[in-house]
């Protein structure tokens, strides 16, 4: 799904009232009708709703919810036309136990809140009262981040597809929970844009579905250089994730004292040991989970950068690569997925996080590579210049071996012959997705790796 920014989201709601025969007042209506349905799942119906409403589309969005929730029964509503407030004493009292919903300001806004408007944002910030924010909290625009005055929104309710602006760490106190809510928008896909937001079904149209006579030489043989002592359980973790992502064969090369655990942890696996594995014997390589920074680590790095096969590469062969500044032989069309700390010793600190995103597009340009920004929204960028937020995840995947995980689905989709920018889309999205129903059963607060890697098969199941 195209990412698009307040000008192009004007032109699509024109290209949609234009093919559908809306008029903008239809076009409101339809979108405050949908709104007004999320509202209703989270706001009780004896609630004390504050809607502040400005002059533009945003308002008008706020003015229909209000009269839509007093038609479904919430008989404790009322609007305000922000226009008619002359001086602070004309605003109204905002308790704690009140919900506020923003309605001032959309996203075309690309001017700092000042005045009287200010002193209301100020007022709905520190009231303690739950703010639910239609569109975007006001104050924020489509690109641009820590904005000195804005509305602090417990949730988001974003019109068709996110904001740049609020897939990004900077900006999670103003967002709060995002909630993408659709409302029949034409399809956005041949505008302009490099920035997309990844649904589960634009992965299902890349799944291959397996034929009926396939064996597991079709799925091909993936080689994991992972774990060095006391490192073992990152060789497991990747390991078990390759094979739940589709892997005909794995095989670990790994430290020769940590045989037994592997054998043991993941019996699917085969085992290399003691010298460099002849890379031609496989479809495709992962490195880099827990094989540490030691000269044998940076010998089997450089074999595998100097084949120029692509490959993935994680954790540890990215710091080798960066302390070693060996970028110019990463093969082309390899896979890269480093987290922010890693990103950084790769390629140079920014200010923030857009200019990171920058640099992200740019690194992957230069180097003809797909990079993987791991976190919240994982940005995936591409050779093309493109970027792609993922849309599943959750706060409970932070936790040791998260990483070793994806890298060993990104590997294994590899094997089965995606290719690089669709392994890692499908690979990062299944992560997620795979983090979620963990966390459905179990819970963030003490998920750890491997309950994701048992969620892979429900999760591709699901997705198919």
């Amino acid at each position: 799904m195209k990412i698009l920014n307040s000008k192009k989201m004007h032109e699509l709601d024109a290209l949609t009232m234009e093919r559908q025969g809306l008029s903008p007042s239809e076009l409101m209506e339809r979108a405050s009708e949908k709104l007004t349905a999320e509202i209703v799942k989270i706001v009780p119906v004896e609630s004390r709703i504050k809607i502040f409403c400005g002059s533009g589309n945003n308002g008008g969005d706020g003015l229909c919810i209000a009269r839509m929730l007093y038609n479904q029964g919430y008989d404790y509503v009322t609007a305000y036309k922000v226009k008619d407030f002359a001086a602070e004493d004309d605003f109204p009292e905002i308790s704690p136990d009140d919900i506020v919903v923003d309605a001032v300001f959309g996203t075309g806004l690309n001017r700092e809140i000042t005045g009287l408007l200010a002193k209301l944002v100020e007022k709905i910030n520190i009231s303690g009262a739950r703010v639910i924010a239609v569109d975007i909290p006001s104050g924020l625009s489509d690109f641009a981040i820590l904005p000195q005055t804005v509305i602090k929104a417990d949730t988001t309710l974003k019109i068709h597809t996110p904001a740049v602006s609020m897939l990004l760490p900077e900006n999670e106190y103003i967002v709060g929970e995002l909630k993408i809510v659709g409302i029949g928008l034409e399809s956005a896909e041949n505008f302009d844009s490099p920035y997309n937001f990844l649904t589960q079904g634009e992965v299902k149209k890349m799944l291959k579905p397996r034929k009926i006579f396939s064996h597991k030489g079709t799925f091909g043989h993936s080689l994991l250089i992972a774990g060095e002592y006391l490192k073992g359980g990152a060789a497991v973790l990747c390991a078990r994730a390759c094979h739940r992502a589709g892997a005909g064969l794995v095989t670990v090369h790994t430290d020769e004292k940590l045989v037994n655990i592997l054998q043991t942890a993941t019996p699917e696996t085969m085992l290399s040991v003691g010298k460099q594995p002849d890379l031609e014997k496989f479809t495709v390589v992962g490195i880099g989970p827990g094989i540490g920074q030691s000269c044998a680590a940076e010998e089997l790095v450089k074999k595998v950068l100097s084949s120029g096969r692509p490959a993935v590469f994680d954790a540890d062969a990215l710091n080798i690569i960066a302390a070693k500044k060996l970028h110019g032989l990463i093969p082309e069309n390899s896979v890269l997925t480093p987290h922010v700390k890693e990103f950084e010793r790769l390629f140079g600190k920014t200010a923030n996080s857009f200019e990171r995103l920058e640099l992200l597009r740019q690194k992957a340009s230069d180097l003809k590579c797909v990079i993987v920004l791991k976190g919240a929204y994982s940005q995936i960028a591409t050779p093309e210049g493109e970027v792609f937020f993922n849309s599943t995840g959750n706060p409970g995947m932070a936790t040791a071996g998260s990483g070793d995980v994806l890298t060993g689905i990104i590997t294994g989709l590899l094997s089965q012959k995606y290719n690089s920018v669709d392994a890692a889309k499908i690979g990062v999205f299944v992560h997620g997705l795979s983090g979620d129903l963990a966390a459905e059963k179990k819970g963030c607060q003490g998920l750890i790796a491997s309950d994701i890697i048992e969620m892979i098969p429900l999760a591709l199941k699901k997705i198919a």
